[in-house]
């Protein structure tokens, strides 16, 4: 089941605050990366290894848990 992410990702002195629903942290971090992609216009490969880990320039954090119901 998907769960609501935020994340939060600092760019050459500009901050992006994206919320998405994903089944990980993994799949979220790749759908914040490939957003800014767009709206930069550069392909998605320079983004990931802008955040790919060795720097805390991007921060990901889980709001809220979506639960199946029985009906």
């Amino acid at each position: 089941m998907k769960s609501l992410f935020k994340g939060t990702y600092n760019l050459a002195q500009t901050v992006f605050i994206e919320r998405t629903q994903a089944y990980s942290i993994a799949q979220a971090h790749f759908l914040f990366c490939n957003r800014i992609a767009k709206r930069r216009n550069v392909p998605i490969r320079n983004i990931l290894r802008i955040f790919d880990g060795t720097r805390p320039n991007y921060d990901i954090s889980l709001e809220m848990i979506f639960e199946e119901s029985d009906d």
